[in-house]
């Protein structure tokens, strides 16, 4: 059980199986590049975007590991980030995209209980009040704090249909996968042909293939990804709970 669980008291009952979290941060983000690492830029005085969500982790799970794949200034993420996380570096970040980082996560992975977040997130403990029990599913916004750019989906009878960019409800692009979701998407994943694929067309791939996912809206959700600097604002004050 990673060291930061120590001395916690959970809020609500915490998820008591063990947990796979991996969390994609290898992108450099170009419009981002001079605030260096997404993961690394602060929140507070003394949070950063990483240290936030491992911080809600620790109180909505009991046993987990977590996964982070770094690319983009991986030596410096790598230094700043808890020892007790496991690092990998995704080398060829610029070239790949994202699915090459959960691919890469998922071969250090040692459950079958895969959730993944990715490392520009800021959310509040809300986000992750979820009971991961009921089979693969999407976390939806339903708080509007995720900006209209950002890929939403289409829900119908509580599962999700697909995911585009400019469709409502949209995507928190945290995802759980288990059972035959999380075997199509090692399949998807660890094909060399697809490592620039974005998320959000491998969850559209999984759904094509019979796959389904629950969509969860939670109660009192506040969550947002960094993408340009107009993000941070918005993101310091989910973090303080101004929002």
């Amino acid at each position: 059980m990673p060291k930061a669980t120590r001395n916690i008291t959970y809020i609500h009952s915490p998820n008591t199986y063990k947990y796979s979290i991996i969390i994609p941060a290898a992108g450099q983000g170009t419009r981002m590049i001079s605030y260096g690492a997404k993961s690394l830029i602060k929140l507070t005085p003394d949070l950063t975007v990483i240290q936030n969500q491992l911080n809600i982790i620790a109180q909505k799970f009991r046993y987990y590991e977590i996964i982070m794949v770094v690319g983009f200034q991986a030596y410096r993420v790598m230094r700043d980030t808890p020892n007790d996380i496991i690092k990998i570096e995704n080398e060829r970040y610029e070239e790949t995209n994202v699915c090459r980082s959960i691919g890469m996560g998922l071969r250090a992975a040692t459950t079958n209980r895969v959730l993944i977040m990715y490392g520009d997130l800021v959310f509040n403990a809300a986000t992750l009040d979820v009971k991961f029990n009921k089979g693969s599913s999407l976390i939806i916004d339903s708080s509007d704090t995720m900006t209209p750019n950002e890929v939403g989906c289409t829900i119908i009878d509580g599962l999700v249909e697909n995911v585009l960019y400019e469709l409502p409800n949209k995507w928190a692009q945290i995802s759980f996968f288990v059972d035959k979701e999380l075997e199509m998407l090692k399949q998807i994943v660890w094909n060399p042909d697809n490592e620039r694929l974005y998320g959000f067309e491998a969850i559209n791939q999984i759904i094509t293939w019979g796959g389904k996912f629950r969509a969860v809206l939670p109660s009192g959700i506040r969550v947002n990804d960094i993408d340009s600097s107009k993000d941070i604002p918005i993101a310091q004050k989910i973090a303080q709970g101004i929002v």
